[in-house]
């Protein structure tokens, strides 16, 4: 998605929302859609050159894909090719300005939005909570993993006059990153899943965490509804300046949303507190797992909260599906069951996706396929160390570990006296010859490491 949908507007608009300049052009032509990658503009679409570390989309302008646009948004004082498009429009930032369109297209809707924010679970969470409110209507929401300071903007873009709600996914990797969303998005519910160890390399401790992601707090305006996790310690300290606003969801006992588990069952209880209803939902999540209930309890009281009845809550629930890469479930030809958890991993998700994988999987061998945790700053050495002492008390017949930083994790393995076969290797297709002998009937396997190491690619190659 690096092309908005017709934004039915004019260049005059867009140059007042960005607060640029119209230098070529005349300000009542329709602008209708903006692209941000030369290599898929089309004739007629307007390119927005962005600049980031290690590119500049300004210097794609001489191309023809460029020339044969309807237009430009550029930096001011960019070096232009001589041949430009019938419209030209300068700012100061394309970035910023980026956002600012995004701001201005979403004041013309007037539909309830939800901003969803942690650590961990971000995404499952957004596309239950899509799933949900889709049963009562359409939804705008993230495509994948478009969450920061470029994918929210062009989701936002894809807002239309037949969305009934609006679902956003943000990211944060640094302080103010949140509020920055926020001004785009314009949320009228947020919800809170977990603060955990995500990016420590920015935030530096678990508080700047939590600082961070409470900026969707005071985004959010006066009355409307918060929904964090009761199980969250550091969340709950937000509960005294959040009263009546607040919507609570987990295991803890007095959750307006309360998550029970047992073998193979999930159930939801609501509290019937404030506008909530109240009553028992038993949905049918892909993984019948306590982390996706706590992922379901989160979407169910944020769902509740806007009005939605329990019957399309539970209908949501049971037909939502995983994000690429998320807990996505693959079946092996020889009969092996695969689980690829691999779009990012820190030590409180990397514990949760093994959790998760050893509650859901089938019965028989059990293997771990895990790569490197990034992000994690100076103590990253010791967080892998203390993931392979808390992985060697489990039931698992092999763990395959990829990458330099699984070498602490390998080391912590030996020092807690794992029972199991340890395997590591520096490249994860290192590891592909001995995975294939070991795919049979009856085995399991899991696959979770951050982005960077693609672990995917393992799990395709099998």
């Amino acid at each position: 998605m690096l092309t908005t949908m017709d934004l039915q507007t004019t260049c005059g608009a867009l140059a007042q929302a960005a607060a640029g300049t119209l230098v070529r052009g005349v300000p009542g032509s329709p602008a209708g859609r903006i692209a941000i990658d030369s290599r898929t503009l089309r004739p007629g679409e307007v390119f927005l050159a962005l600049k980031g570390p290690r590119f500049d989309a300004h210097d794609h302008l001489a191309g023809r894909p460029a020339r044969e646009s309807s237009g430009w948004i550029v930096r001011r004082g960019a070096s232009l090719p001589k041949e430009r498009p019938a419209h030209v429009l300068e700012v100061a930032d394309t970035l910023l300005a980026l956002s600012d369109i995004a701001a201005a297209h979403r004041s013309r809707f007037h539909i309830p939005v939800a901003a969803v924010t942690g650590s961990n679970g971000k995404t499952t969470v957004k596309e239950m909570l899509r799933s949900a409110l889709s049963q009562e209507g359409p939804v705008c929401a993230n495509a994948g993993n478009f969450n920061n300071e470029v994918g929210l903007p062009l989701s936002v873009l894809e807002l239309g006059s037949d969305h009934r709600f609006g679902v956003f996914e943000m990211g944060a990797s640094r302080a103010g990153d949140i509020a920055a969303l926020c001004r785009v998005a314009r949320p009228s519910i947020g919800v809170l899943t977990n603060i955990g160890s995500a990016h420590l390399e920015f935030f530096g401790t678990l508080e700047g965490t939590l600082k961070a992601k409470a900026e969707l707090v005071d985004a959010l305006p006066a009355d409307a509804p918060v929904v964090l996790n009761l199980d969250d310690l550091r969340l709950r300290s937000l509960l005294p300046r959040l009263g009546a606003r607040a919507v609570t969801f987990g295991t803890t006992e007095g959750a307006d949303v309360r998550l029970e588990c047992s073998p193979g069952r999930l159930r939801l209880g609501f509290s019937g507190r404030g506008s909530l209803p109240r009553g028992v939902l038993e949905p049918r999540l892909p993984l019948m797992s306590r982390v996706h209930g706590l992922n379901a309890a989160a979407a169910a009281a944020a769902a509740a909260a806007m009005g939605l009845s329990k019957d399309s809550i539970c209908e949501g629930l049971s037909r939502a599906q995983s994000a690429p890469l998320r807990f996505q479930r693959r079946d092996h030809s020889s009969g092996a069951w695969l689980l690829v958890d691999a779009y990012n991993a820190n030590p409180d998700s990397m514990r949760a996706s093994v959790e998760t994988f050893l509650e859901a999987a089938p019965p028989g061998e059990r293997l771990l396929v895990l790569g490197d945790m990034k992000e994690l700053g100076s103590d990253s050495p010791d967080l892998h160390r203390e993931l392979g002492r808390w992985l060697a008390g489990l039931d698992l017949e092999a763990v395959f570990l990829a990458g330099d930083l699984c070498s602490e994790v390998s080391r912590g393995l030996r020092e807690a006296g794992a029972a199991f076969e340890v395997r590591h290797a520096r490249s994860p297709m290192d590891l592909l010859p001995e995975l294939r002998t070991r795919m049979k009937r009856g085995t399991s396997v899991l696959f979770k490491a951050s982005r960077a190491v693609r672990l995917e690619e393992l799990a395709a190659a099998l």
